[in-house]
């Protein structure tokens, strides 16, 4: 189990100006991340996005990762008149296109998860691989903007893709010896959800619960990501070891091993754990379940 209280991670500033994969400057906290056992890699960052010369802004683009992002405060911008508004979240599917964006105000909280190299985290990747496939792109193409331009072998003609998916595809390359292919979208585009607008149902006494939806980017039973929310009132709710999960509270009072936190904790509870959360006066907590391949 990893906790994160946001009131308690030093920030890092970014400035990225001369950076080959983002320029930008950003407030980072690295909240929680875990490569796991099954070939889950999740990473979880609370983002300050900064406005003028300082915004984030990055070419329409797709991953091979999916995505959640919730917005803390402000509106958060991911495609030309489309936005995450304070309090909403937002789901990315795999393959999806999305962009381009221009982030310059608010708060995000980035979910950011994968198997087996689609998204890339820790040792087995960034650790090892960063700077000698930062040195392989260099000596065949150049990075623009967010951009990664170079010529396709195959055909001779010049090609341009995301600066981090580039950096993806020759990391994985070096890793495992196979191409990185980004897959199709099984959904079209970003999905942008209302939380206030599901309503909740009692589970058990001080314990209520309701459920945004569930997302298949993979296959079989156990292949989908679950959206939803758990509101404590004295009661306990139970992450199950059964799948990993992570749970963040929007009021102070979350108690879990007899430890009462601050508003705003996060907590990871990986495959293979389980954790119980009550509450000390009433809490309202978002809940994602992380899918599972086996």
């Amino acid at each position: 189990m990893q906790i994160a209280t946001v009131s308690e991670v030093a920030p890092d500033v970014r400035n990225r100006a001369g950076s080959d994969l983002r320029q930008a400057k950003t407030i980072r906290q690295s909240l929680l991340a875990d490569d796991a056992a099954d070939g889950l890699t999740l990473t979880v960052n609370r983002t300050q996005w900064q406005s003028g010369e300082d915004a984030t802004s990055t070419p329409r683009h797709r991953h091979a990762f999916q995505q959640i992002r919730w917005a803390e405060t402000g509106r958060i911008n991911y495609e030309p008149d489309k936005y995450i508004e304070a309090g909403d979240i937002a789901y990315f599917p795999k393959g999806a296109w999305y962009g381009p964006q221009v982030r310059d105000e608010g708060i995000s909280i980035t979910f950011q998860f994968g198997f087996n190299g689609e998204k890339q985290h820790g040792s087995k990747f960034w650790d090892q691989y960063q700077e000698a496939a930062l040195a392989n792109l260099k000596a065949r193409g150049s990075f623009e903007r967010g951009l990664y331009i170079d010529t396709d072998p195959a055909t001779g003609e010049r090609r341009q893709r995301d600066s981090v998916d580039a950096l993806y595809a020759e990391q994985y390359l070096m890793h495992t010896g196979r191409e990185f292919a980004i897959p199709p979208a099984g959904y079209d585009a970003p999905i942008a959800l209302h939380p206030p607008a599901f309503d909740y149902y009692k589970t058990c006494d001080g314990v209520e619960m309701k459920h945004f939806g569930c997302f298949y980017d993979h296959p079989g039973p156990d292949g989908d990501i679950r959206l939803g929310m758990v509101r404590l009132s004295g009661g306990t709710f139970t992450c199950p070891e059964d799948r990993a999960h992570v749970l963040w509270s929007l009021e102070p009072g979350l108690v879990i091993d007899g430890t009462e936190y601050r508003e705003h904790t996060y907590v990871y509870s990986p495959r293979g754990e389980s954790v119980d959360l009550t509450s000390a006066s009433p809490v309202e907590a978002h809940l994602i379940t992380f899918p599972r391949l086996d």
